[in-house]
């Protein structure tokens, strides 16, 4: 009997067995694949060993290592592991086994397993803090050992981040390897060794992988793809349809990206299915959860009102919904996918909601959250000479300089790889050490190879540009082209920001805050004011300016400008700075407050405040919220008022932040109490406040 989700017609017709026939069905088949892998014939490739124990004890990363046969043999035993973490910029800190100066220096191992015509060994490895010199030895064999300084690192305190020593050999060598190390002043941390020989772990194209969509042309009909965030440092994935999490939303689900997110692992509870088809003679996409559902379609279903997305049972509703199971696909920035409704819901566009608890994938009207990518199943290469090599997308930035680091992996080749640039007018390579512009040579089975930019103004003016090279990768017959893209901007001012196109991806000159409440903080510099609606980051939960105040200057402020309904507004994308807190004061209000003056901080000098929701100045009646929280106004008196003006539902409104009162103004002269308005007095078109039985003009002098 067919369990039916409890809600309306369009629910997912779910079959109580099928979820585990699916998970079944996949464990079969990553059998079967383990053991065609164990079935296919070696070739060079890397074979990884992590330490874990005083014993130099191994986890190994290699298909062809067992785990009981291959291993070390301790020939001087260590004297204390780490294991350590990854820092918040994404490098390993202090991880490894350590090798201290005394009775431990000189502690080693051998391999248990021998390895053929060795090319190559890397080791990775930290020190402590600013310490740690010694050095690192190597042998192969029987052949000569290799000597590696290890010095202090030229930066205090960068020791404890892990790094790679390379030993590289002319002439391959073989047998089992020994290493050693000998320190002479603190510690050193041994994590990793890979070893680069015939003997070597698989091909890495032995498993299909899901790689991210860089244009819309690379996708193609029956397409198995994942929903990512399209954002450094977010680690989330689109998972599946659950109506227990929400029948609203769908749920994120931790996902593993790639260092340069260019490629994310498999996960069966984020796989959807493409269907290319046309809808009003217009290619149009649909997205399918066959996996769970069978028939059972990714739809926004949120009608007029609200941000939705939902797995229902049809793509079309002709009532309410319209077309609402049909999607459009544009990509910018190299990945960012804008995935687009083409039904009658008000909010269409797919995006990642890091401010929800728990965080979630919805349908929004606006570009106003995080966007998305798109991953798609790559399969395997197979057994067949390959390189492969990621897009090199900088994206948009306002840094003049920078570079950015891809591992290129290579498959069955017999010859190195050279490298060159088509161009190489502000880009250049660098690989291992030092950089150069013209060509480079990768090892046959793959390495890592960094690319710089260097951009130059003459005039001294900063000029935006897009700027395009090739990255060509050469062995023998097999040649990879890989795009190299950087999109750079000047920073703005606020009166150049508010003038932006909704969406735009907006970089800020240096700015001042003036007020924050929650989430918003009001912004200026010598040009304008505007709102910084801090949604927060996606991946900690925690708001960018939770710990800022009035007073805090911000630099490298960025992220996507849109026009509220009149309020100029940025959502920020990355951590900015704040600077050392100074005294912000408020600029003087003009005699008429409009829609231009939206986010200022001003003063109003003898403003009236008549009640909770309204004031006069200068004669004019102005809207008032108490976004602030004051506990009280002080009412029918002439104050000086310090207020941050919003534009709320097309009306001006006015956020009280505080009122000063002029010295003496009305008070009872003998008693030094506060007097009430009895009256307002026109006389000759000018406005008095008769308080007792004395008259006052409204910034508070007495008349009579």
């Amino acid at each position: 009997m067919p369990f039916f989700c409890l809600y309306q017609k369009k629910a997912v017709n779910l079959q109580p067995n099928l979820k585990q026939q699916i998970n079944d069905t996949m464990k079969k088949l990553f059998t079967i694949l383990l053991l065609f892998l164990g079935s296919v014939s070696l070739y060079a490739g890397v074979t990884t060993y992590t330490f874990t124990s005083l014993k130099w004890a191994s986890k190994v990363g290699a298909t062809v290592c067992d785990g009981v046969t291959d291993g070390w043999i301790s020939d001087k035993d260590a004297t204390e592991y780490s294991a350590g973490r990854t820092a918040a910029d994404g490098r390993l800190y202090s991880c490894g086994v350590g090798v201290k100066t005394g009775t431990s220096s000189g502690a080693g191992a051998t391999s248990v397993q021998s390895f053929e015509e060795v090319r190559r060994i890397t080791v990775n490895f930290c020190q402590n803090s600013s310490k740690g010199k010694g050095t690192l030895y190597v042998q192969v064999g029987t052949n000569e050992p290799q000597a590696m300084p290890i010095t202090k690192p030229a930066a205090s305190g960068e020791g404890v981040y892990n790094r790679d020593s390379v030993f590289t050999f002319d002439t391959p060598q073989s047998g089992k390897i020994k290493f050693w190390v000998e320190c002479t002043e603190n510690a050193i941390y041994i994590n990793t060794i890979s070893i680069r020989s015939a003997s070597g772990g698989s091909s890495p194209f032995t498993m299909d992988s899901y790689q991210l969509v860089t244009d819309v042309a690379q996708l193609e009909d029956s397409d198995q793809v994942i929903f990512g965030v399209y954002k450094d440092g977010v680690n989330y994935i689109m998972g599946y349809y659950d109506e227990w999490e929400s029948v609203n939303n769908i749920h994120a689900i931790k996902g593993r990206y790639s260092s340069d997110r260019m490629q994310v692992d498999a996960d069966e509870s984020a796989i959807y299915t493409l269907r290319i088809t046309e809808l009003n003679g217009q290619k149009a996409f649909i997205f399918q959860d066959e996996l769970r559902y069978e028939e059972a379609y990714l739809v926004a279903s949120g009608g007029k009102t609200k941000n939705r997305l939902a797995v229902w049972t049809d793509v079309v509703d002709e009532k309410t919904y319209g077309n609402y199971g049909y999607w459009s696909i544009a990509i910018e920035n190299g990945g960012e996918a804008v995935i687009t409704n083409l039904g009658n819901s008000l909010s269409k566009i797919i995006q990642y909601n890091a401010s929800n608890n728990p965080t979630l994938f919805s349908c929004y009207q606006e570009r106003s959250q995080t966007p998305v990518c798109l991953y798609r199943r790559t399969e395997a290469i197979g057994d067949v000479p390959a390189i492969v090599a990621p897009l090199v997308n900088f994206g948009t930035t306002i840094e003049a300089s920078g570079s950015r680091t891809i591992e290129v992996n290579a498959n069955k080749l017999t010859e190195d790889i050279s490298v060159s640039l088509k161009k190489g007018d502000i880009f250049s390579i660098s690989y291992p050490n030092g950089t150069i512009t013209s060509s480079a040579l990768l090892d046959r089975d793959g390495d890592q190879l960094t690319i710089r930019y260097e951009l130059y103004f003459p005039t001294g003016e900063c000029q935006e540009g897009r700027f395009i090279d090739t990255l060509l990768l050469t062995s023998g017959e097999v040649q990879t082209e890989v795009q190299i893209l950087l999109h750079f901007l000047c920073p703005l001012s606020i009166a150049e920001a508010v003038r932006s196109e909704d969406h735009a991806v907006v970089y800020l000159n240096d700015v001042i805050v003036t007020k924050k409440y929650d989430n918003y903080i009001y912004i200026r510099d010598e040009t304008g004011s505007m709102l910084l609606f801090d949604r927060g980051d996606g991946q900690t939960g925690k708001r960018y300016g939770a710990d800022v105040k009035a007073g805090d200057p911000l630099s490298g402020v960025t992220g996507r400008f849109i026009n509220y309904f009149g309020v100029p507004e940025i959502s920020p994308s990355e951590q900015f700075k704040v600077g050392p807190n100074q005294e912000v004061l408020p600029e003087q209000a003009p005699e008429i407050i409009d829609s231009i003056d939206v986010c200022r901080y001003l003063v109003l000098d003898s403003a009236v405040v008549t009640g909770w929701t309204s004031l006069t100045y200068n004669g004019q009646e102005y809207a008032v919220s108490n976004k602030f929280n004051l506990p009280s106004f002080d009412l029918n008196v002439p104050t000086r008022t310090f207020v941050i003006v919003s534009y709320d539902y097309n009306v001006v409104t006015l956020y009280i932040v505080r009122q000063e009162h002029y010295s003496g103004q009305g008070l009872d002269p003998i008693t030094n109490d506060q007097l009430p308005i009895t009256n307002k007095v026109i006389i000759n078109d000018h406005i008095f406040l008769l308080l007792g039985d004395k008259l006052y003009t409204l910034d508070g002098r007495e008349v009579r």
